[in-house]
């Protein structure tokens, strides 16, 4: 058995894990990360960053197909599916490389294996090999993230039954593909197939997929995709599941019966708690396995700290990032707070989404009186001439002073023209600061001051 002696023990080399880890080698602490799996955790190898591969192939296709209203003449897209999961894959090893490099350049020692904390203070490390190692540390930060929940009457072991992993997988196109669970993740696979060709079915328990966005945002999305001919079942869950001549057969509430040769299930994440001596270190964890952490990102127990998908809240990779920044920061002594009022997050849909915040609805469901402010794409002449005129920004204020309490907005580029507003409720702007700012013309960021503008009534073009 080999050992390690290190000030910080991170368990976990997702973006979480290794933000945490690289911070506080820069603030003088030797530092560690375990990690059973690949490097980069689920972000870098089975979510944010393959699934966006995809979506770029398919985003591409629904340009050139697009391509004739622009007076190009182009032929019809073909997918070679083998050629995009492949570049799919080379683009995941670059980037689990760079964060090796990291690694190295920041003497951070890597070690593979599952951990198992002992006692406090102290890491056992089973190796794939077989080999042990224990790792004597004085702080240990928790980033194990989360995975993909089951429900039945399906059995994700089953062939042909997939989560996020499985589905990227795949090395042939599904014929027909059936989601079960519209929110993100369902929704966001549902664009991709369905623009490479698949027959996708979408069945989704809630009234409506996408249900925690705004609603104006949730009744768009839908509506595109029934356009691009996904066919989507809200209120409804699956009854009955069978298979027979290679395909399942399901049949769902109202008796209708639904074929499909693949099955992804999408309904959430449960925590990666179980299984690493959280018990014999006295760590608390709610009733779902969720860690119990403060605002300082430590749990019950001194010197043991958590982050990311385990603790539940925002599951976002971006969000684990800061979080472990600043849990690193307040092992080494500084004194800050992780707040949640500014998260931007994105949704990759056709049109993308991009939010912030609060929304209208849960704005007034904290009984704040509301002024809301909205300005379209149809309106904005970048979008007009890009040919992308379908939908919307957003913006929610608190009447009568003009605080920001969110934005939402879908539409070409909403991943990257929310975090406009992310600036300016991160610096306690007003509305009006947004309004007053001038913007390049013609620009799609001009929506931003257009919705901030309209918050007064005083829009332009409106």
């Amino acid at each position: 058995m080999s050992s390690e002696k290190v000030d910080i023990s991170v368990i976990g080399g997702g973006p979480g894990g290794y933000a945490a880890a690289i911070r506080a080698s820069k603030l003088g602490l030797k530092a560690a990360v375990v990690e059973e799996d690949k490097v980069g955790g689920v972000c870098l190898n089975y979510g944010c960053v393959p699934t966006k591969s995809l979506y770029h192939a398919a985003s591409l296709i629904e340009e050139i197909k697009r391509a004739e209203t622009f007076g190009i003449k182009a032929s019809a897209p073909e997918l070679d599916f083998k050629k995009a999961m492949a570049v799919k894959e080379q683009i995941i090893d670059v980037q689990r490389k760079g964060v090796g490099a990291y690694f190295k350049k920041n003497d951070i020692k890597f070690i593979e294996g599952k951990g198992e904390i002992l006692e406090k203070g102290k890491i056992l490390v089973k190796g794939p090999d077989g080999n042990e190692t224990e790792i004597e540390t004085k702080n240990i930060i928790i980033a194990t993230g989360s995975s993909a929940a089951n429900v039945e009457p399906f059995d994700i072991s089953e062939d042909g039954i997939m989560d996020n992993k499985d589905i990227l997988s795949l090395e042939k196109l599904p014929e027909p593909l059936l989601i079960i669970g519209g929110g993100v993740v369902g929704s966001e696979f549902a664009n991709i197939f369905s623009s490479f060709g698949s027959k996708v079915t979408i069945v989704e328990i809630l009234p409506e997929i996408l249900s925690t966005e705004d609603e104006d945002v949730s009744k768009l999305i839908h509506n595109t995709f029934k356009k691009k001919g996904i066919d989507i079942f809200t209120d409804t869950k699956v009854e009955n599941l069978r298979k027979a001549e290679g395909k399942f057969k399901c049949t769902v509430s109202g008796g209708k019966e639904i074929s499909a040769e693949k099955i992804l299930i999408s309904v959430g994440r449960r925590p990666n708690s179980k299984g690493m001596g959280l018990e014999k270190a006295g760590v608390e964890v709610d009733e779902k396995g969720y860690i119990k952490v403060d605002s300082h990102l430590e749990t019950n127990v001194s010197g043991i700290y958590a982050i990311g998908d385990v603790i539940g809240g925002l599951q976002l990779a971006h969000v684990a990032s800061k979080e472990g920044k600043i849990a690193a920061g307040n092992i080494a002594g500084e004194e800050e707070e992780m707040e949640h009022d500014a998260i931007p997050r994105a949704i990759f849909t056709s049109p993308e989404i991009g939010t912030v915040g609060l929304n209208e609805r849960q704005a007034k469901e904290r009984n704040i009186e509301v002024c809301t402010g909205i300005f379209t794409f149809s309106h904005n002449s970048k979008a007009c001439i890009e040919g992308e005129t379908e939908g919307f920004m957003k913006i929610v204020t608190r009447a009568g002073t003009g605080e920001i309490l969110g934005s939402q907005v879908v539409g070409p580029g909403a991943s990257d023209l929310m975090h406009e507003v992310v600036v300016a409720m991160n610096g306690e702007l007003l509305v009006d600061d947004i309004a007053s700012t001038v913007h390049a013309h013609p620009t799609l960021s001009e929506i931003v001051m257009e919705a901030a503008e309209d918050c007064s009534g005083i829009a332009t073009l409106k």
